[in-house]
């Protein structure tokens, strides 16, 4: 039978050595996840919060910028005039130097190339944003289903005034732009014939942009659930900063 080892026999240095690796796998991933977010709320000073979550083990190699996974979340953040629920990005098996993350520069945007990114925009957010368009879009309004997304609102032609409703989906443009795609038009109660359709098949630039983040983006599809869009991509060297 193994004989049980008593407390009293265990060296006192062993156990200071211990209590001290496990203080280091405590601070060192809270500091640096502070750091980063530090300089990430640089480029987002209007997030309603941000949050950093570092990883690596052991969590000493996070001080040389080796990180086993950075996620960092962005909460209702601003792009182009029109409010953005989350912003994802999460990097695996990363190296990237801590003096990179300095408030004010773009190193720091730089360095989060090559991040999974996920954004979800709420139906609501988009509607504000249309809302305070100065062009014909500001008097329409969309609705978000699963896999389908609605435009309606009204057109002002010589005096008169004339509704309008569509279905479509959305595709992505330039790799930062979300556009919306009709797949059936109705005016006044009546459906439009396909050819007129046809003629919308560039698309309708709604304007949402995401090209004035501060990390350059490649988006490369885009889901519409119930209320909300999910753009899915990666995040590229470069940026606004």
């Amino acid at each position: 039978m193994a004989r049980r080892v008593s407390p009293r026999r265990i060296p006192r240095i062993a156990i200071i050595m211990l209590l001290l690796v496990a203080a280091t796998e405590v601070a060192v991933p809270f500091y640096v996840e502070k750091k980063v977010e530090s300089a990430v709320r640089s480029g987002f000073a209007s997030a309603e919060s941000i949050s950093v979550a570092a990883r690596a083990m052991p969590a000493l190699k996070l001080l040389y910028g080796h990180f086993d996974r950075l996620s960092i979340d962005i909460e209702e953040a601003v792009s182009s005039g029109f409010v953005i629920r989350r912003i994802s990005l999460d990097s695996s098996d990363a190296r990237i130097p801590l003096g990179r993350f300095e408030p004010g520069s773009s190193r720091w945007a730089r360095a989060l190339g090559n991040s999974q990114l996920e954004v979800i925009i709420d139906e609501s957010n988009v509607n504000d944003y249309l809302g305070h368009r100065d062009d014909y879009l500001r008097a329409f309004g969309v609705r978000f289903h699963p896999g389908i997304a609605e435009l309606a609102g009204r057109l002002f032609l010589g005096g008169f005034s004339v509704g309008v409703e569509s279905q479509g989906h959305f595709s992505i443009g330039d790799g930062v732009k979300l556009v919306y795609v009709v797949d059936k038009l109705i005016v006044e109660k009546s459906e439009v014939p396909a050819f007129i359709v046809d003629m919308f098949e560039d698309g309708i630039a709604i304007g949402i942009d995401l090209s004035d983040l501060p990390f350059d983006i490649e988006l490369e599809s885009v889901e519409v659930g119930e209320g909300m869009v999910r753009l899915l991509g990666r995040t590229s060297e470069g940026g606004s900063l």
